[in-house]
């Protein structure tokens, strides 16, 4: 599982995200709720238009009337009465006409009394009127209905209610990703706790959880890196104690020999003692150069941290510590064929450890190389590293000698922690030592 973004983007906030969703959300609401309101608006006066309604309505209304008048018995000039059964129907204005006299208006009762107004109102045409027998005598009424107001009123709330479910639905699509990246943060959260640290982190988005989302990743990566260095660690502890309790025994079971020949003076003359003497200091020594072995292996593989110095030519580098080294070697009769052109390149490197490497090249070669055959030192430039290399002719002898190669342990430590390679190679009785540093420049 992995997040790869092409390009950097400028972080956004969730808040502002949430904003411009509400914005989007209601916006989505508010023309889904004239769209309704209009279509709506257009059908419900088109069906009205082309039937009916409202004619029947009101002849229900009038039929409604004339029951209430009957069981009242009401007059046309019972304003109380009438006034009554407009109040139980909503959204009405009636008036009662005898003659074309008004006896009564439900907008105002009290102005319209038989007797104190006996001028005419004129007839229209387009008013329907309906005859309702009332007790002192028939009279015609108008209705005035807004039924149709109500209507309207419903549409406006379901076009409301249709709006806001539309807002819900907008808000709950578009936060349940967010949602559901929570649920997989959290899972992959629980998985890291329990051990698991291949899993990646996904990372999605642009935001503040995307950002800690990396973080996590971050720490992730940190924790596993950390653990298989330890890992390898223990496993290298593991394997120096194995080859150091082997080497060790070997010597320690010779010195037990030859104290024992001593103490109880199983030798034939002074001379014999002496050379038993002899052995027991070998063998001391050895055990020293055991133990100083592991006392530079727990320093190379220790956590402390190295500062690597400024780049550098490589020559400025090496050139005086191989010519201690050639120096050192030819006291010792070994000859040499240098292959030295220098790069120009520069590297970076921890004084101290190019000391210590050069002191385990100079061990190598004291031990196991042909003084005969000259040792062959060269340096090339690869391309993105540098390498300098250490060969030389195997020692028939060299099977006999002693070796952990704890040394090479320690010289593929400090190259690791320079950043470096170590390339060890034996074969058609050769031996060299490859140093390969990352070029800086």
């Amino acid at each position: 599982m992995k997040s790869v973004q092409t390009k950097s983007r400028k972080p956004s906030s969730l808040t502002a995200q949430f904003a411009g969703l509400l914005c989007l959300a209601s916006l989505a609401g508010v023309v889904l709720f004239f769209l309704l309101r209009t279509g709506g608006d257009t059908l419900i006066r088109s069906y009205f238009y082309h039937s009916n309604f409202q004619q029947r309505y009101v002849e229900h209304k009038i039929e409604s009337l004339q029951q209430y008048v009957i069981e009242n018995d009401l007059t046309a000039q019972d304003a109380d009465g009438l006034n009554q059964w407009v109040r139980k129907t909503p959204l009405t204005l009636m008036a009662v006409y005898r003659d074309n006299i008004l006896l009564y208006a439900s907008s105002a009762p009290e102005q319209a009394v038989a007797g104190e107004s006996e001028a005419e109102t004129p007839y229209y045409d387009w008013v329907s009127y309906y005859t309702v027998t009332f007790a002192d005598g028939e009279a015609e009424v108008v209705l005035y209905t807004g039924s149709t107001y109500l209507w309207f009123t419903y549409l406006t709330i379901v076009s409301l209610l249709l709006s806001f479910l539309f807002f819900l639905a907008i808000i709950t699509v578009k936060s349940r990703g967010l949602v559901r990246y929570i649920g997989q943060l959290s899972d992959q959260i629980q998985a890291m706790e329990g051990g698991d640290l291949d899993q990646a982190i996904l990372i999605q988005g642009n935001n503040e959880l995307s950002r800690l989302a990396q973080g996590l990743d971050a720490m992730r990566q940190s924790f596993k890196e950390q653990t298989e260095r330890e890992k390898a660690i223990f496993r290298a502890n593991q394997t120096m104690i194995t080859q150091m309790s082997h080497d060790l025994r070997t010597p320690l079971t010779a010195l037990q020999i030859y104290t024992d020949i001593l103490r109880y003076r199983k030798f034939a003359d002074r001379g014999q003692s002496d050379e038993y003497l002899n052995k027991i200091d070998t063998k001391v020594a050895q055990i020293k150069q055991l133990s100083e072995n592991i006392f530079e292996y727990s320093l190379v593989s220790g956590v402390q941290q190295i500062d690597l110095e400024p780049p550098r030519p490589v020559r400025d580098v090496f050139h005086d510590t191989l010519s201690e080294m050639v120096a050192y070697l030819d006291q010792h009769g070994f000859t040499f064929a240098l292959d030295l052109d220098w790069p120009h390149r520069q590297i970076a490197v921890y004084p101290q450890y190019i000391k210590r490497l050069m002191d385990n090249v100079i061990s190598n070669i004291t031990k196991y190389a042909q003084p005969a055959v000259p040792v062959r030192i060269g340096v090339k430039d690869e391309g993105e590293t540098v390498c300098l290399s250490f060969a030389n002719a195997i020692r028939p002898d060299s099977s006999q000698q002693d070796s952990n190669r704890i040394g090479l342990s320690n010289m593929r430590a400090m190259m690791g922690r320079m950043e470096g390679e170590l390339q060890v190679c034996s074969e058609d009785g050769t031996f060299s030592v490859t140093l390969c540093f990352p070029a800086r420049c």
